[in-house]
């Protein structure tokens, strides 16, 4: 029975010791997406098409000329785990109420006529799901 104790303790104090500090992302319940966060670092881009990501847009800024007409394309769906995929809904919302409506896959388009910086985020997941779109 002793020797079944000590082993007990020596079981629990090993477990303790694992469970150090983490890189992961924690669980405060403020909203902050659980997984796939955007890259980090990433350079300025000059890019027309940005792809839709489960809880990020990459890229998250991009500089373009005037009447560019920038493309959005969804890449949302993944496996289910069980030999088929299942798609997450985004949508676009701009400042100014512009939007793409909610998809799970397919693209959406806006021309951007006028200088300016046009921010966007994703309504469905929050603002941490945002992006910007310079023209110049």
């Amino acid at each position: 029975m002793r020797h079944a104790a000590h082993l007990t303790l020596l079981l629990l104090l090993a477990a303790a010791a694992c469970g150090g500090s983490s890189t992961g992302p924690s669980n405060n319940n403020n909203n902050n997406p659980p997984q796939n966060n955007p890259p980090q670092n990433n350079p300025p881009t000059t890019t027309n098409a940005i792809s839709v990501t489960n809880n990020y847009f990459d890229p998250l800024t991009t500089t373009v000329p005037v009447n560019t007409k920038v493309t959005w394309t969804w890449n949302t769906c993944g496996s289910d785990g069980y030999g088929g995929q299942t798609c997450v809904a985004h949508d676009i919302l701009f400042d100014d109420a512009t939007t793409s409506g909610s998809q799970q896959s397919g693209t959406w388009s806006r021309t951007f006529t006028a200088a300016g910086t046009y921010k966007y985020h994703c309504s469905i997941h929050g603002s941490y799901m945002s992006g910007t779109i310079v023209v110049q």
